[in-house]
């Protein structure tokens, strides 16, 4: 990433603050030496990750007892490694390839007028194994510059440390002002969600956001933006370029086929500001009838809002955000909805129902449950499943699509008669899981109930009872009980 120049001038100052010198910044006057600098390069990005930074930074101009800013005559751009130029011969002995970037930055003048530069290399945190200087991985041991492999407790530290840095905290926008973090991020909409008041002054602002991880102060002294805080409330995610297809599409199509589309709708705010207008906008979208209730005319939607609620929210919360291709997605057809994101389930399909819930974005996942966006932690599917049986409706079906996307398909309530042995099979175990986390079993009269049967049609409920133990998804509680008295829970009960 390109630096400016008042960012490279706020970067030297504060790194000449440091009191002493620290393993993640080295600084030199005028040591010119090619294999040096690249055994430096591999010892302070590996010294970054240990220090959990996301740069290191070796610094020519700056003096090492008293940090005084001096200038350096070294320029890298002339200097040479055999008839290699210097920074093209350290991209290719570095592995693995680091974004490293030189910087020349012109600190004021002399008592003569001469120009002051301080040259320094910006080196990226080892993210997924050790930076080596050809097979040599380097690591700073206080001052010190040594091999990693005879440092085993620093090294078993480092590998500990890889990718452990999750995605949502990230940097999505850098070195901002006060004024870009106000004018980017939404905090009027923040304290409306937790129901606080506004403060009067801007640093309390800046302290909360900092607090809550959505922005972070970067080693120059101004402010980053993390991915977490720009996803929560971001005026217009496509001004985040790492995010700009993070914004939650929702198309309606004509019927069962995405052949023609009636209309599609982006929501490029952040997922805090947008959640409600998603969910009324596809309340009003989805088929609907006028009923009478105690003489009062009450609207009666084919989709229960609760559910609608918690899958759009689990779209949100358990996408892969450092996977591309495609935005967090739902998609209206006359006869379902399907709810897509990236990245595959993270717990099995079958299991999804009592299974301990796991995100990949904890912070998101935690913020969004805790101003009350969607329902509490862990009980997502439990209350789809619940509430589609209330409403005579089949169970969702849940797809991991060759272990790269999530899609959750809800469908219309359609007679008994149209439903397919699979639907009935998996409606049926999906709530033998939900009575059995519920302390319950299901039988003949609770599958008549789930399907919109009568005492009639006990056999219908027998049949689908037989398909699913056939399958091997549920077994009985007591198989000497009476056919008409058998209870069932699910298989791995």
């Amino acid at each position: 990433m390109a630096r400016s120049v008042e960012y490279l001038e706020s970067l030297v100052r504060e790194l000449s603050k440091l009191p002493t010198e620290v393993e993640w910044v080295e600084f030199k006057c005028n040591n010119k030496d090619p294999e040096r600098i690249a055994k430096y390069i591999s010892g302070l990005s590996n010294a970054a990750t240990l220090a959990e930074r996301t740069k290191a930074y070796l610094v020519w101009g700056i003096q090492d007892d008293t940090h005084n800013i001096v200038g350096t005559d070294l320029e890298y751009r002339k200097m040479k490694r055999g008839n290699e130029e210097l920074e093209a011969w350290l991209v290719h002995m570095i592995n693995p390839k680091i974004n490293f970037r030189f910087y020349e930055v012109q600190m004021g003048a002399d008592q003569d007028g001469n120009a002051i530069y301080v040259t320094l290399i910006e080196i990226p945190a080892a993210e997924t194994e050790p930076t080596r200087f050809e097979k040599t991985a380097y690591i700073r041991v206080g001052t010190n510059l040594m091999p990693l492999a005879g440092h085993r407790e620093k090294e078993a530290q480092l590998w500990a440390l890889f990718d452990t840095t999750p995605y949502e905290l990230r940097t999505a926008f850098s070195n901002g002002s006060e004024e870009d973090i106000t004018s980017l991020l939404d905090y009027t909409k923040y304290y409306d969600k937790l129901e606080l008041p506004i403060p009067g002054n801007r640093e309390k602002v800046l302290e909360d956001f900092k607090k809550e991880k959505f922005i972070k102060l970067n080693d120059a002294g101004r402010w980053d933006i993390t991915n977490y805080g720009a996803l929560m409330f971001a005026k217009d995610l496509k001004k985040f370029e790492g995010l700009l297809r993070r914004g939650v599409r929702v198309i309606q199509y004509h019927d069962t086929t995405r052949v023609a589309g009636i209309d599609e709708q982006a929501f490029d705010l952040g997922y805090a500001i947008s959640f409600e207008d998603i969910v009324k906008y596809i309340m009003t979208i989805i088929p609907h009838e006028e009923i009478m209730v105690d003489g009062i005319r009450k609207k009666k939607t084919a989709y229960p809002e609760v559910a609608i609620r918690e899958l759009l929210a689990n779209v949100m919360i358990h996408q892969a955000l450092d996977q591309k291709g495609t935005s967090p997605m739902v998609e209206l057809f006359t006869n379902r909805i399907e709810f897509s994101n990236a990245g595959a389930p993270l717990v099995a399909i079958d299991r999804i129902v009592d299974t301990v819930p796991v995100s990949r974005n904890e912070n998101i996942a935690g913020f969004m449950h805790g101003c009350g966006i969607c329902e509490e932690r862990g009980s997502g599917y439990d209350k789809i499943v619940g509430i589609t049986g209330k409403y005579n409706m089949l169970a969702p079906r849940i797809e991991n699509q060759n272990d790269q996307f999530t899609k959750v398909v809800m469908f219309a309530k359609v007679p008994f008669d149209l439903t397919t042995k699979e639907d009935r099979i998996r409606t049926c175990y999906m709530h033998a899981c939900l009575a059995y986390v519920s302390f319950g079993t299901i039988g003949n009269m609770d599958v008549r109930a789930l399907f919109g049967l009568d005492e009639k049609e006990k056999t219908k409920a027998f049949r689908i009872i037989k398909d699913t133990l056939d399958a091997g998804l549920i077994k009985p509680v007591d198989p000497m009980t009476a056919p008409r008295y058998m209870k069932y829970i699910p298989h791995w009960a």
